[in-house]
């Protein structure tokens, strides 16, 4: 399967003589499983997202087998299923490497290091993001670079820096806004999340102008704004 040039390949199809049907009906259960969290409905969610990796394995379709686990480490995640979301989120890696499909190399290292975060792991989890956050910038997902800097303000905040995470998050934020995108409604409790501890450590009026002036950074700055932490002797450009 040829794949564009961020790594995605083309939609599914069949060719002449093969049946669809099996292939299809995967693919419309990983539809659903994206849609259902628009609506609120986590639970269904997972269970569409649930069913269609192990019917896309006997496809022949590396990349949707790929992202239908990431899609159901994502509903774990959100559910708080977290040791759940780690094999999904492990097969993803392997597929998208093995296959050089970019940007789920990226997303599912976003994901494996904010798991990271959460456990502790935290020298772990700062490699993964690096390398994230290499790929998308490689491949100009502007996206997954918003996904980087969102994760990397929950790694801020890990490490005592809730103003750094505030600048993040703020950056995260501007970027998607100027963007045009919006957060995927199953990363946006992790979101809210994140801007509660940060207003408790901060308070209001220290998130507001640390968010304010993260918001206002360019990719550049943001990126750069990444090597501004305390005791690593580096300083943005």
């Amino acid at each position: 399967m040829i794949a564009n040039e961020a790594g995605r390949p083309p939609a599914p199809g069949a060719a002449a003589g093969e049946d669809p049907g099996p292939l299809l009906h995967a693919v419309c259960q990983l539809a659903r499983a994206w849609t259902s969290p628009i609506a609120g409905d986590f639970d269904g969610a997972l269970r569409e997202a649930s069913g269609s990796p192990e019917q896309l394995r006997g496809q022949d379709q590396p990349f949707f087998t790929a992202l239908a686990a990431y899609t159901a480490a994502l509903e774990e995640t959100a559910l708080g299923r977290r040791d759940g979301a780690l094999p999904h989120l492990r097969e993803t890696r392997d597929l998208a490497d093995r296959f050089d499909y970019a940007w789920l190399t990226a997303t599912s290292r976003v994901q494996l290091g904010t798991l990271a975060v959460v456990q502790g792991r935290l020298d772990q989890a700062r490699e993964l993001l690096d390398e994230a956050l290499e790929t998308s910038l490689a491949i100009r997902d502007t996206r997954n670079v918003t996904m980087c800097l969102a994760a990397l303000a929950r790694l801020a905040f890990a490490e005592g820096d809730p103003e750094q995470a505030a600048l993040l998050a703020g950056a995260a934020e501007g970027l998607r806004g100027r963007a045009g995108l919006r957060a995927w409604p199953v990363l946006r409790r992790a979101k809210a999340e994140l801007a509660a501890q940060v207003r408790q450590a901060l308070g209001a009026d220290r998130l507001g102008q640390a968010y304010a002036a993260g918001s206002g950074h360019s990719q550049r700055k943001a990126v750069a704004a990444i090597g501004d932490r305390p005791g690593d002797g580096t300083q943005s450009s």
